[in-house]
C-alpha cells in the first residue's frame, strides 16, 4: 500500500519530466494558438524557472496576441541575463515594429541581433527587409541622417539581392532608385520626406515621372 501510494505521488513528476514543452508550445504557435502555446511554456517555466528558451517564447506569444507592453518587459527579461540571445533580440526588433510604430527602437535590436544571424538562414533576408522597411519609415516621420540613408541602401539592396522574386522587390528597387537621385549631400543633417502621406504621394508621383 505504501509503494503504492508512493508510486502514485511520483506519477506527476515522472509524466513532467517528459512532457517537451517546448515542441508542445511551439506545435502550438504553428496552429496559431497562441493563448495555448503561451501556456504551455509558462508551465514548463514552473519546472526549469532559469529556461531561457521558454522565456522568450512567452515573450513571441505575447508579441502574437498584440500584448506589445508585456512583451517587452518579457524579452528585456531575457536580455538582461543574455544579451546575444539572438531570439530575445530578434522579437523586441518586431515587437517594436508592430507596436506603437517605434521604428528606431526597431532598427536598434534589429542591428544587435544582425551579426548573430546566419547568412544562410531565411532569416537573413528579413533582418535587411526590417532595417531598411524602418529607416525608410523613419525617413517620412522624423527623418535620417546620411549614414543611416547609407544603411537604409545597403539594406534594402541586400533584400533585393536575396529576394529577386518577391512581391514587393520591384517597389524596393523603384525606391532605391528615387533615394539615389534625390538624396541630400552629407552636409544635411537630416533628410525628411514632409510627412507620410505626402511623401508617399511624393513618392509616387516621382516614380511615374521617372519611368516616363
Amino acid at each position: 500500500m505504501k509503494n503504492m501510494i508512493f508510486l502514485a505521488l511520483l506519477c506527476p513528476f515522472i509524466l513532467n519530466a517528459q512532457r517537451n514543452f517546448l515542441d508542445e508550445g511551439n506545435n502550438l504557435l504553428s496552429q496559431n494558438r497562441t493563448k495555448e502555446a503561451e501556456e504551455v511554456f509558462r508551465e514548463g517555466l514552473k519546472s526549469d524557472e532559469k529556461n531561457l528558451i521558454y522565456q522568450t517564447q512567452i515573450g513571441l506569444c505575447l508579441l502574437n496576441q498584440g500584448k506589445y507592453e508585456e512583451a517587452q518587459q518579457q524579452l528585456d527579461k531575457v536580455i538582461v541575463q543574455d544579451s546575444n540571445n539572438v531570439a530575445a533580440l530578434w522579437y523586441y526588433g518586431v515587437n517594436s515594429f508592430q507596436n506603437t510604430k517605434n521604428f528606431r527602437k526597431a532598427v536598434e535590436y534589429f542591428e544587435k541581433a544582425y551579426p548573430l544571424i546566419l547568412k544562410t538562414s531565411p532569416q537573413f533576408f528579413a533582418v535587411n527587409f526590417y532595417i531598411g522597411k524602418s529607416y525608410r519609415n523613419i525617413l517620412v516621420t522624423e527623418g535620417i541622417t546620411y549614414e543611416e540613408t547609407d544603411r537604409m541602401l545597403e539594406t534594402s539592396k541586400e533584400y533585393v539581392r536575396l529576394q529577386p522574386n518577391a512581391s514587393d522587390v520591384n517597389k524596393f528597387m523603384e525606391f532605391i532608385k528615387y533615394v539615389e537621385e534625390k538624396r541630400p549631400q552629407s552636409n544635411v543633417k537630416i533628410w525628411m520626406l514632409t510627412n507620410e502621406k505626402n511623401a508617399e504621394e511624393t513618392l509616387t508621383k516621382q516614380l511615374k515621372k521617372n519611368k516616363q
